[in-house]
Protein backbone atom coordinates (compact mmCIF):
# COMPACT_ATOMS: atom_id res chain seq x y z
CA UNK A 1 0.00 0.00 0.00
CA UNK A 2 2.52 2.32 0.95
CA UNK A 3 4.84 1.54 -2.80
CA UNK A 4 1.40 2.18 -4.53
CA UNK A 5 0.93 5.67 -2.83
CA UNK A 6 4.31 6.61 -3.24
CA UNK A 7 3.66 5.90 -7.36
CA UNK A 8 0.21 8.00 -7.06
CA UNK A 9 2.14 11.04 -5.98
CA UNK A 10 4.72 10.40 -8.40
CA UNK A 11 2.21 10.95 -11.40
CA UNK A 12 0.10 13.44 -9.27
CA UNK A 13 3.50 15.75 -9.42
CA UNK A 14 4.47 14.90 -13.27
CA UNK A 15 0.99 16.03 -14.17
CA UNK A 16 1.14 19.00 -12.10
CA UNK A 17 4.18 19.79 -13.79
CA UNK A 18 4.40 24.03 -14.86
CA UNK A 19 5.25 23.71 -18.42
CA UNK A 20 4.62 27.52 -19.21
CA UNK A 21 7.52 28.49 -16.55
CA UNK A 22 9.76 25.88 -18.35
CA UNK A 23 9.63 27.97 -21.46
CA UNK A 24 13.29 29.72 -22.33
CA UNK A 25 12.80 33.56 -21.92
CA UNK A 26 13.25 34.56 -25.48
CA UNK A 27 10.55 32.63 -26.06
CA UNK A 28 7.91 34.07 -23.76
CA UNK A 29 9.07 37.82 -25.03
CA UNK A 30 8.27 37.13 -28.57
CA UNK A 31 4.80 36.27 -26.98
CA UNK A 32 4.26 39.03 -24.73
CA UNK A 33 5.92 41.45 -27.44
CA UNK A 34 3.06 40.75 -29.60
CA UNK A 35 0.42 41.51 -27.22
CA UNK A 36 -1.11 44.67 -25.95
CA UNK A 37 -0.26 45.80 -22.78
CA UNK A 38 -2.67 45.28 -20.62
CA UNK A 39 -2.90 41.05 -21.83
CA UNK A 40 0.98 40.85 -21.28
CA UNK A 41 0.94 42.13 -17.71
CA UNK A 42 -2.13 39.56 -16.94
CA UNK A 43 -0.04 37.12 -18.34
CA UNK A 44 1.76 37.35 -14.72
CA UNK A 45 -0.69 34.87 -13.08
CA UNK A 46 -0.15 31.96 -15.73
CA UNK A 47 3.29 31.37 -14.02
CA UNK A 48 6.14 32.65 -11.72
CA UNK A 49 8.52 33.05 -14.50
CA UNK A 50 5.97 34.95 -16.35
CA UNK A 51 5.16 37.99 -13.83
CA UNK A 52 9.21 39.39 -14.30
CA UNK A 53 9.20 38.94 -18.50
CA UNK A 54 6.45 41.94 -19.07
CA UNK A 55 9.02 44.54 -16.68
CA UNK A 56 11.30 44.26 -19.71
CA UNK A 57 8.50 45.24 -22.31
CA UNK A 58 10.31 48.37 -24.88
CA UNK A 59 7.52 50.20 -24.73
CA UNK A 60 3.64 50.24 -22.20
CA UNK A 61 0.61 51.56 -23.65
CA UNK A 62 -1.95 52.47 -20.63
CA UNK A 63 -5.18 53.48 -21.99
CA UNK A 64 -8.08 54.15 -19.87
CA UNK A 65 -10.37 53.35 -22.93
CA UNK A 66 -9.56 49.46 -23.02
CA UNK A 67 -11.60 49.87 -19.44
CA UNK A 68 -14.91 52.04 -20.27
CA UNK A 69 -18.40 50.20 -20.87
CA UNK A 70 -19.45 49.42 -24.53
CA UNK A 71 -22.27 51.68 -23.57
CA UNK A 72 -19.95 54.70 -23.00
CA UNK A 73 -19.15 54.59 -26.93
CA UNK A 74 -22.95 54.86 -27.87
CA UNK A 75 -23.50 57.58 -25.06
CA UNK A 76 -20.74 59.95 -26.92
CA UNK A 77 -21.46 58.86 -30.34
CA UNK A 78 -25.60 60.11 -29.32
CA UNK A 79 -24.01 63.76 -27.80
CA UNK A 80 -21.98 64.18 -30.52
CA UNK A 81 -25.04 64.05 -33.00
CA UNK A 82 -26.81 66.61 -30.18
CA UNK A 83 -29.11 63.68 -29.26
CA UNK A 84 -31.29 62.96 -27.40
CA UNK A 85 -33.27 66.26 -27.96
CA UNK A 86 -35.50 66.44 -24.85
CA UNK A 87 -33.34 68.19 -22.46
CA UNK A 88 -33.72 66.23 -19.21
CA UNK A 89 -32.90 62.59 -20.91
CA UNK A 90 -29.97 64.54 -22.27
CA UNK A 91 -28.51 65.67 -18.77
CA UNK A 92 -29.69 62.13 -17.31
CA UNK A 93 -26.89 60.81 -20.03
CA UNK A 94 -24.29 63.45 -19.57
CA UNK A 95 -24.42 62.46 -15.81
CA UNK A 96 -24.06 58.76 -17.02
CA UNK A 97 -21.36 59.46 -18.88
CA UNK A 98 -19.54 61.44 -16.15
CA UNK A 99 -19.98 58.23 -13.72
CA UNK A 100 -18.05 55.98 -16.35
CA UNK A 101 -15.24 58.53 -16.70
CA UNK A 102 -15.17 58.83 -12.89
CA UNK A 103 -14.98 54.81 -12.39
CA UNK A 104 -12.95 54.28 -15.47
CA UNK A 105 -10.68 56.84 -14.09
CA UNK A 106 -10.53 55.56 -10.44
CA UNK A 107 -9.77 52.10 -11.55
CA UNK A 108 -7.20 53.39 -14.40
CA UNK A 109 -5.67 55.21 -11.07
CA UNK A 110 -5.25 52.35 -8.69
CA UNK A 111 -3.98 50.01 -11.41
CA UNK A 112 -1.14 51.89 -12.81
CA UNK A 113 0.05 52.97 -8.94
CA UNK A 114 0.33 49.62 -8.15
CA UNK A 115 1.98 48.62 -11.11
CA UNK A 116 4.74 51.64 -10.72
CA UNK A 117 4.21 52.88 -6.81
CA UNK A 118 4.33 49.48 -5.42
CA UNK A 119 7.81 47.70 -5.14
CA UNK A 120 8.62 44.59 -7.36
CA UNK A 121 10.87 41.94 -7.53
CA UNK A 122 13.40 42.78 -9.70
CA UNK A 123 13.73 46.66 -11.61
CA UNK A 124 11.30 47.36 -14.67
CA UNK A 125 13.03 48.43 -17.57
CA UNK A 126 10.53 50.35 -19.88
CA UNK A 127 11.43 52.90 -23.06
CA UNK A 128 8.46 54.61 -24.12
CA UNK A 129 5.21 55.06 -21.83
CA UNK A 130 2.31 55.85 -23.31
CA UNK A 131 -0.95 57.32 -21.27
CA UNK A 132 -4.24 57.86 -22.19
CA UNK A 133 -6.88 59.24 -19.20
CA UNK A 134 -9.61 61.53 -18.09
CA UNK A 135 -8.24 65.05 -16.23
CA UNK A 136 -9.48 64.47 -13.08
CA UNK A 137 -9.84 66.94 -9.94
CA UNK A 138 -6.56 65.61 -8.88
CA UNK A 139 -4.34 66.36 -11.71
CA UNK A 140 -1.05 65.59 -9.93
CA UNK A 141 -1.90 62.33 -9.13
CA UNK A 142 -0.84 61.57 -13.01
CA UNK A 143 2.51 63.73 -12.42
CA UNK A 144 3.28 61.87 -9.87
CA UNK A 145 3.01 58.43 -11.93
CA UNK A 146 4.77 59.86 -14.61
CA UNK A 147 7.87 60.85 -12.20
CA UNK A 148 7.60 57.37 -10.98
CA UNK A 149 7.74 56.08 -14.81
CA UNK A 150 10.99 58.36 -15.56
CA UNK A 151 12.86 57.88 -12.10
CA UNK A 152 12.47 54.15 -11.69
CA UNK A 153 11.73 52.67 -15.21
CA UNK A 154 14.15 55.01 -17.32
CA UNK A 155 11.31 55.77 -19.46
CA UNK A 156 12.72 58.52 -22.09
CA UNK A 157 9.72 58.71 -24.73
CA UNK A 158 6.75 59.88 -22.66
CA UNK A 159 3.15 60.43 -24.59
CA UNK A 160 0.36 61.79 -22.77
CA UNK A 161 -2.81 62.20 -24.49
CA UNK A 162 -6.13 64.18 -22.12
CA UNK A 163 -9.44 62.81 -23.42
CA UNK A 164 -12.24 65.04 -23.32
CA UNK A 165 -14.27 64.34 -19.65
CA UNK A 166 -17.60 65.70 -18.75
CA UNK A 167 -17.30 68.56 -17.44
CA UNK A 168 -14.72 69.48 -19.86
CA UNK A 169 -11.33 70.13 -18.16
CA UNK A 170 -7.46 70.68 -19.03
CA UNK A 171 -4.85 68.92 -18.03
CA UNK A 172 -1.18 70.66 -16.73
CA UNK A 173 1.61 68.81 -17.60
CA UNK A 174 4.42 69.00 -14.30
CA UNK A 175 7.38 67.11 -13.55
CA UNK A 176 8.76 68.79 -10.51
CA UNK A 177 12.12 66.64 -10.31
CA UNK A 178 14.79 69.06 -12.95
CA UNK A 179 16.63 65.73 -13.00
CA UNK A 180 13.57 63.64 -14.25
CA UNK A 181 12.96 66.55 -16.84
CA UNK A 182 16.75 65.97 -18.31
CA UNK A 183 15.55 62.54 -18.93
CA UNK A 184 13.32 62.88 -21.19
CA UNK A 185 14.24 62.35 -25.01
CA UNK A 186 10.51 62.44 -26.65
CA UNK A 187 7.64 64.45 -25.35
CA UNK A 188 3.84 64.28 -26.81
CA UNK A 189 1.12 66.13 -25.27
CA UNK A 190 -2.27 65.09 -27.05
CA UNK A 191 -5.45 66.69 -27.15
CA UNK A 192 -6.80 68.13 -23.79
CA UNK A 193 -3.58 69.26 -22.71
CA UNK A 194 -2.12 73.47 -21.27
CA UNK A 195 1.28 73.98 -22.78
CA UNK A 196 4.30 72.37 -21.27
CA UNK A 197 5.90 74.98 -19.01
CA UNK A 198 9.43 74.80 -17.99
CA UNK A 199 10.49 73.72 -21.27
CA UNK A 200 14.17 75.12 -20.93
CA UNK A 201 14.59 72.31 -18.05
CA UNK A 202 14.35 69.32 -20.77
CA UNK A 203 17.67 69.61 -21.70
CA UNK A 204 18.02 66.40 -23.50
CA UNK A 205 14.72 66.69 -25.53
CA UNK A 206 15.38 65.65 -29.14
CA UNK A 207 11.70 64.98 -30.36
CA UNK A 208 7.97 67.31 -28.96
CA UNK A 209 4.55 66.34 -30.69
CA UNK A 210 1.84 69.40 -29.85
CA UNK A 211 -1.30 68.53 -30.92
CA UNK A 212 -4.77 70.02 -30.43
CA UNK A 213 -2.95 72.54 -28.23
CA UNK A 214 -6.05 74.83 -26.71
CA UNK A 215 -6.51 78.70 -27.72
CA UNK A 216 -5.09 79.71 -24.79
CA UNK A 217 -1.96 79.15 -25.55
CA UNK A 218 -0.27 82.23 -26.69
CA UNK A 219 1.24 82.07 -30.38
CA UNK A 220 4.87 83.29 -28.92
CA UNK A 221 4.79 80.15 -26.87
CA UNK A 222 5.71 78.08 -30.20
CA UNK A 223 8.63 79.66 -31.62
CA UNK A 224 10.02 79.87 -28.36
CA UNK A 225 10.43 75.64 -28.64
CA UNK A 226 13.30 76.42 -30.91
CA UNK A 227 15.09 78.53 -28.12
CA UNK A 228 14.32 76.23 -24.96
CA UNK A 229 14.84 73.28 -26.58
CA UNK A 230 18.31 74.01 -27.98
CA UNK A 231 18.96 69.74 -28.90
CA UNK A 232 15.19 69.64 -30.72
CA UNK A 233 15.75 67.63 -33.95
CA UNK A 234 11.87 66.80 -34.59
CA UNK A 235 8.45 69.40 -34.10
CA UNK A 236 5.41 68.42 -34.65
CA UNK A 237 2.36 70.92 -34.19
CA UNK A 238 -0.85 69.70 -35.18
CA UNK A 239 -4.83 70.58 -35.07
CA UNK A 240 -2.98 73.96 -32.63
CA UNK A 241 -5.54 76.53 -32.02
CA UNK A 242 -4.74 80.32 -30.94
CA UNK A 243 -7.35 82.98 -30.14
CA UNK A 244 -5.49 85.58 -31.27
CA UNK A 245 -6.53 87.68 -34.10
CA UNK A 246 -2.77 88.41 -35.26
CA UNK A 247 -1.06 85.25 -34.46
CA UNK A 248 2.26 85.04 -36.51
CA UNK A 249 4.57 82.58 -35.77
CA UNK A 250 8.29 83.07 -36.72
CA UNK A 251 11.01 80.13 -36.74
CA UNK A 252 14.18 82.57 -36.83
CA UNK A 253 16.68 80.03 -35.34
CA UNK A 254 20.02 80.07 -37.26
CA UNK A 255 21.53 78.35 -34.59
CA UNK A 256 18.87 75.61 -34.28
CA UNK A 257 19.05 71.76 -34.79
CA UNK A 258 15.92 70.91 -35.80
CA UNK A 259 15.73 69.13 -38.80
CA UNK A 260 12.11 67.83 -39.31
CA UNK A 261 9.16 70.25 -38.99
CA UNK A 262 5.42 69.27 -39.73
CA UNK A 263 2.46 72.24 -39.34
CA UNK A 264 -0.85 70.45 -39.71
CA UNK A 265 -3.82 72.79 -39.73
CA UNK A 266 -2.93 75.01 -37.12
CA UNK A 267 -5.01 78.01 -36.53
CA UNK A 268 -2.22 80.45 -36.92
CA UNK A 269 -2.54 83.69 -39.08
CA UNK A 270 1.01 83.77 -40.95
CA UNK A 271 3.38 81.22 -40.34
CA UNK A 272 7.05 82.28 -40.93
CA UNK A 273 9.63 79.71 -41.89
CA UNK A 274 12.38 82.89 -41.86
CA UNK A 275 15.56 80.76 -40.67
CA UNK A 276 16.13 77.27 -40.16
CA UNK A 277 19.37 76.47 -41.43
CA UNK A 278 19.52 72.32 -40.46
CA UNK A 279 15.90 71.68 -41.13
CA UNK A 280 15.58 68.60 -44.15
CA UNK A 281 12.00 67.44 -43.97
CA UNK A 282 9.03 69.71 -43.66
CA UNK A 283 5.45 69.06 -44.16
CA UNK A 284 3.21 71.46 -44.51
CA UNK A 285 -1.28 71.19 -44.63
CA UNK A 286 -2.25 74.19 -45.05
CA UNK A 287 -5.66 76.21 -45.16
CA UNK A 288 -7.00 78.82 -47.33
CA UNK A 289 -6.68 80.85 -44.31
CA UNK A 290 -2.95 80.09 -43.33
CA UNK A 291 -0.43 82.20 -45.10
CA UNK A 292 3.27 80.83 -45.30
CA UNK A 293 6.97 82.60 -46.03
CA UNK A 294 9.48 80.56 -46.58
CA UNK A 295 13.06 81.59 -45.75
CA UNK A 296 15.99 80.77 -45.88
CA UNK A 297 16.03 76.90 -45.78
CA UNK A 298 19.46 75.85 -47.32
CA UNK A 299 18.97 72.09 -46.08
CA UNK A 300 16.02 71.01 -47.36
CA UNK A 301 15.42 68.08 -48.80
CA UNK A 302 12.54 66.11 -48.11
CA UNK A 303 8.98 68.14 -48.66
CA UNK A 304 5.10 67.48 -47.98
CA UNK A 305 2.73 70.30 -49.06
CA UNK A 306 -0.79 69.32 -48.89
CA UNK A 307 -3.46 72.77 -50.10
CA UNK A 308 -6.62 72.36 -48.12
CA UNK A 309 -8.19 74.96 -50.60
CA UNK A 310 -11.96 75.23 -51.15
CA UNK A 311 -12.64 78.68 -52.53
CA UNK A 312 -12.15 78.89 -56.33
CA UNK A 313 -10.81 82.35 -55.98
CA UNK A 314 -8.50 81.80 -53.15
CA UNK A 315 -6.64 78.46 -55.08
CA UNK A 316 -6.32 80.95 -58.24
CA UNK A 317 -4.62 83.79 -56.59
CA UNK A 318 -3.12 82.57 -53.13
CA UNK A 319 -2.72 78.89 -53.87
CA UNK A 320 -0.41 79.16 -56.77
CA UNK A 321 1.75 82.06 -55.08
CA UNK A 322 2.06 79.68 -51.79
CA UNK A 323 3.62 76.79 -53.82
CA UNK A 324 5.69 79.35 -56.40
CA UNK A 325 7.14 81.03 -53.39
CA UNK A 326 8.53 77.42 -51.50
CA UNK A 327 9.89 76.42 -54.62
CA UNK A 328 11.88 79.41 -55.39
CA UNK A 329 13.46 78.83 -51.82
CA UNK A 330 13.90 75.52 -51.67
CA UNK A 331 17.39 74.96 -54.02
CA UNK A 332 18.61 71.65 -52.21
CA UNK A 333 14.96 70.04 -52.08
CA UNK A 334 15.90 65.85 -53.79
CA UNK A 335 12.32 64.60 -52.66
CA UNK A 336 8.56 66.79 -53.44
CA UNK A 337 5.11 65.54 -52.59
CA UNK A 338 2.48 67.69 -53.66
CA UNK A 339 -1.33 67.05 -53.09
CA UNK A 340 -3.97 69.32 -53.43
CA UNK A 341 -7.77 68.72 -51.91
CA UNK A 342 -10.94 70.25 -51.10
CA UNK A 343 -14.27 70.44 -53.48
CA UNK A 344 -12.82 73.02 -55.68
CA UNK A 345 -9.13 72.90 -56.69
CA UNK A 346 -7.79 74.57 -59.51
CA UNK A 347 -3.83 75.74 -60.15
CA UNK A 348 -3.29 78.41 -62.20
CA UNK A 349 -0.30 77.01 -64.70
CA UNK A 350 2.69 78.61 -63.97
CA UNK A 351 6.13 77.37 -64.17
CA UNK A 352 8.74 78.18 -61.03
CA UNK A 353 10.84 81.12 -61.23
CA UNK A 354 13.93 79.10 -60.45
CA UNK A 355 15.34 75.67 -61.09
CA UNK A 356 14.53 73.06 -59.12
CA UNK A 357 18.42 71.39 -60.04
CA UNK A 358 18.35 68.59 -57.09
CA UNK A 359 14.96 67.28 -57.72
CA UNK A 360 15.04 63.61 -57.82
CA UNK A 361 11.43 62.39 -57.30
CA UNK A 362 8.04 64.09 -57.65
CA UNK A 363 4.41 63.01 -56.87
CA UNK A 364 1.89 65.24 -57.87
CA UNK A 365 -1.20 63.99 -55.98
CA UNK A 366 -4.99 64.33 -55.94
CA UNK A 367 -5.22 66.47 -59.15
CA UNK A 368 -8.43 68.19 -60.24
CA UNK A 369 -9.98 66.26 -62.73
CA UNK A 370 -9.94 69.20 -65.30
CA UNK A 371 -6.26 70.21 -64.58
CA UNK A 372 -4.08 71.80 -67.01
CA UNK A 373 -0.61 69.38 -68.53
CA UNK A 374 1.17 72.81 -68.97
CA UNK A 375 1.59 73.24 -65.19
CA UNK A 376 3.12 69.62 -64.69
CA UNK A 377 5.09 70.34 -67.96
CA UNK A 378 6.64 73.76 -66.27
CA UNK A 379 7.55 71.39 -62.70
CA UNK A 380 9.32 69.03 -65.01
CA UNK A 381 11.08 71.50 -67.36
CA UNK A 382 11.94 73.44 -64.37
CA UNK A 383 13.40 69.86 -62.24
CA UNK A 384 16.66 68.97 -64.97
CA UNK A 385 17.99 66.10 -62.75
CA UNK A 386 14.28 64.48 -62.20
CA UNK A 387 14.56 60.72 -62.36
CA UNK A 388 10.88 59.77 -60.76
CA UNK A 389 7.83 61.35 -61.92
CA UNK A 390 4.44 60.35 -60.26
CA UNK A 391 1.26 61.85 -60.90
CA UNK A 392 -2.15 60.53 -59.31
CA UNK A 393 -5.71 61.92 -60.76
CA UNK A 394 -8.60 60.63 -58.74
CA UNK A 395 -11.20 58.63 -60.16
CA UNK A 396 -14.55 60.27 -61.34
CA UNK A 397 -18.41 58.41 -61.75
CA UNK A 398 -18.53 61.29 -64.43
CA UNK A 399 -18.58 60.17 -68.16
CA UNK A 400 -15.45 61.45 -69.73
CA UNK A 401 -16.05 63.45 -72.32
CA UNK A 402 -15.68 62.20 -75.96
CA UNK A 403 -11.93 62.78 -77.36
CA UNK A 404 -10.22 61.99 -80.47
CA UNK A 405 -6.43 61.05 -80.02
CA UNK A 406 -5.52 61.68 -83.89
CA UNK A 407 -6.28 65.51 -83.91
CA UNK A 408 -4.90 65.87 -80.25
CA UNK A 409 -1.60 64.48 -81.59
CA UNK A 410 -1.38 66.69 -84.56
CA UNK A 411 -1.66 69.24 -81.88
CA UNK A 412 1.07 68.26 -79.68
CA UNK A 413 3.44 67.81 -83.01
CA UNK A 414 3.22 71.17 -83.83
CA UNK A 415 4.19 73.02 -79.96
CA UNK A 416 6.90 69.85 -79.57
CA UNK A 417 9.85 71.62 -77.96
CA UNK A 418 13.05 72.08 -79.11
CA UNK A 419 14.97 71.31 -75.71
CA UNK A 420 14.86 67.55 -73.89
CA UNK A 421 15.10 66.00 -70.86
CA UNK A 422 17.74 63.85 -70.16
CA UNK A 423 17.13 62.13 -66.86
CA UNK A 424 13.74 60.97 -66.47
CA UNK A 425 13.83 57.52 -65.94
CA UNK A 426 10.33 56.04 -64.87
CA UNK A 427 6.90 58.17 -65.27
CA UNK A 428 3.75 56.34 -63.05
CA UNK A 429 0.04 57.82 -64.02
CA UNK A 430 -2.97 56.88 -62.05
CA UNK A 431 -6.62 58.25 -63.49
CA UNK A 432 -5.39 57.94 -66.72
CA UNK A 433 -7.47 58.72 -69.17
CA UNK A 434 -7.90 60.16 -73.13
CA UNK A 435 -7.59 63.65 -72.31
CA UNK A 436 -3.95 63.60 -70.89
CA UNK A 437 -2.63 61.90 -74.31
CA UNK A 438 -1.21 65.56 -75.31
CA UNK A 439 1.10 65.57 -72.03
CA UNK A 440 2.07 61.66 -72.55
CA UNK A 441 2.96 62.66 -76.25
CA UNK A 442 4.55 65.69 -74.58
CA UNK A 443 6.65 63.54 -72.61
CA UNK A 444 7.56 60.67 -74.58
CA UNK A 445 8.95 63.23 -76.98
CA UNK A 446 11.19 65.22 -74.50
CA UNK A 447 12.54 62.59 -72.25
CA UNK A 448 15.30 60.72 -74.17
CA UNK A 449 16.09 58.73 -70.77
CA UNK A 450 12.63 57.21 -70.24
CA UNK A 451 12.59 53.50 -69.26
CA UNK A 452 9.31 52.79 -67.37
CA UNK A 453 6.15 53.98 -68.28
CA UNK A 454 2.99 52.75 -66.18
CA UNK A 455 -0.47 53.69 -67.20
CA UNK A 456 -3.17 52.83 -64.99
CA UNK A 457 -6.96 53.70 -65.09
CA UNK A 458 -7.64 54.14 -61.58
CA UNK A 459 -5.52 53.70 -58.39
CA UNK A 460 -3.97 55.46 -55.10
CA UNK A 461 -1.37 56.42 -53.41
CA UNK A 462 -0.05 54.50 -50.77
CA UNK A 463 1.70 57.07 -48.33
CA UNK A 464 4.78 55.17 -46.51
CA UNK A 465 5.22 57.98 -43.59
CA UNK A 466 5.00 61.81 -44.65
CA UNK A 467 7.27 62.07 -47.35
CA UNK A 468 7.58 57.94 -49.08
CA UNK A 469 5.43 57.00 -51.46
CA UNK A 470 4.35 53.72 -53.12
CA UNK A 471 1.40 53.65 -57.02
CA UNK A 472 -0.93 51.27 -56.66
CA UNK A 473 -2.86 50.73 -59.90
CA UNK A 474 -6.16 49.33 -60.01
CA UNK A 475 -7.86 47.76 -63.39
CA UNK A 476 -10.99 49.89 -63.47
CA UNK A 477 -11.92 48.68 -66.87
CA UNK A 478 -9.57 46.82 -69.66
CA UNK A 479 -7.78 49.02 -72.23
CA UNK A 480 -9.35 48.60 -75.98
CA UNK A 481 -7.06 47.37 -78.37
CA UNK A 482 -7.30 50.19 -79.98
CA UNK A 483 -5.98 52.68 -77.16
CA UNK A 484 -3.30 50.16 -76.26
CA UNK A 485 -2.46 50.52 -80.20
CA UNK A 486 -2.38 54.12 -80.00
CA UNK A 487 -0.64 54.51 -76.83
CA UNK A 488 2.23 52.61 -78.06
CA UNK A 489 2.39 54.21 -81.43
CA UNK A 490 3.23 57.36 -79.63
CA UNK A 491 6.12 55.95 -77.29
CA UNK A 492 7.68 54.08 -80.57
CA UNK A 493 7.48 57.94 -82.15
CA UNK A 494 9.56 58.94 -79.70
CA UNK A 495 13.82 59.27 -78.99
CA UNK A 496 13.55 56.12 -76.84
CA UNK A 497 11.27 53.32 -78.25
CA UNK A 498 12.77 50.77 -76.31
CA UNK A 499 10.73 51.69 -73.34
CA UNK A 500 8.81 49.33 -70.69
CA UNK A 501 5.12 49.87 -70.73
CA UNK A 502 2.39 48.87 -68.33
CA UNK A 503 -1.24 49.48 -69.11
CA UNK A 504 -3.56 48.44 -65.96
Amino acid sequence: MAMLRRVRRRKSESTAEDRLSALPDDLIRVITNKLDTRTALATAALARRWARIPRERPALDLRVSDILPPHYSRSVALRQRHLPRDEATATMLDALMSRCESLAMTAFIHGVTNLIILPHHGRRRTKTLRLEFFQTSDGGCVNRLIAAAVGAWGVTDLEVVVLRSTPPAVYSFIVPDDNLKSRIRSLTMGKHSAFPPDLHSYGALTTLVLRDMPASTPHEAYPMLLNECPWLQVLHLKYCLCAEICSIVVFDAPCSQLGELVLEECSFLVIDLRDLPMLARLACRLTDTVRVEFGSLPSLMHTNLTFCLEDYSIVETKGNDKLDQFLSTSPAMTNLLIRFTGLRRWVVPKPPDKPLLHLKRLLVADLPLNWDVSWPRGLLMAAPSLEVLHIHVPHSEEPEPEYRYGSMLIRVWKLRPQLGHHHLKELVMLGFQQRHAVFLKYLVSVCTFLRRIVLCRDGHVRYNGLWDWEMVGQQACPWSVDDEMVVKTMINSGPNPLVQLILR
